[in-house]
């Protein structure tokens, strides 16, 4: 039963950008849920040391006014229904207004993939700057010039990739953000 609950807990998450945790064990098995940063992890382990996890890697929307903010989280559901043609007018408007932002960037570039035009997408991915998050940035950045270099790679396989790798800078950043801060103020 418990484990029915988590996995409804899990399925309710996938789509939160929120931190969250939750865990549960009876005996020597342990099972746990958690999402933040655009990724949910799920793992189960026993007393003896094995584990096995699952973390899915989502889309993220982490800054902006909320006006680009609910522009670009249409133009992302857009991508996700295969419909590029909107998506790239949301975020082509989205950067006309806002020139380098980087969610628009970001989204643009991927849409561009999408569309076959991988060059003008790779250029767009690897002009990527987050102001405020340099480890978020060199993700994807490297993560550009990386996967621009793979022809072989699928649009879809590209956009997971970035996504963990610009989730993996998030954190990263936050994460070493947290480490300069004393522990009591």
């Amino acid at each position: 039963m418990r484990l029915l609950l988590l996995f409804s807990l899990f399925a309710l998450l996938c789509g939160c950008n929120t931190s969250l945790g939750v865990g549960v064990g009876s005996g020597t098995t342990r099972v746990g849920i958690g999402t933040g940063g655009g990724r949910t992890s799920i793992g189960v382990g026993a007393h003896t040391g094995g584990a096995v996890a699952f973390t899915a890697h989502k889309d993220f929307l982490p800054n902006g006014p909320s006006e680009i903010y609910t522009s670009n989280k249409k133009a992302v559901m857009a991508l996700r229904d295969g419909d590029t043609t909107t998506a790239s007018k949301i975020l082509e408007a989205n950067l006309e207004k806002y020139p380098n932002h980087p969610d628009s960037t970001y989204y643009l570039g991927l849409t561009r993939i999408y569309q076959g035009k991988r060059d003008e997408g790779f250029a767009l991915l690897k002009s990527y700057r987050a102001p405020d998050n340099y480890r978020m940035t060199s993700e994807v950045q490297r993560s550009a010039a990386f996967l621009e270099k793979k022809p072989e790679l699928s649009a879809e396989k590209i956009h997971e990739v970035m996504n963990k790798n610009r989730s993996d800078g998030y954190q990263r950043e936050i994460r070493e953000r947290q480490d300069i801060l004393p522990s009591r103020w």
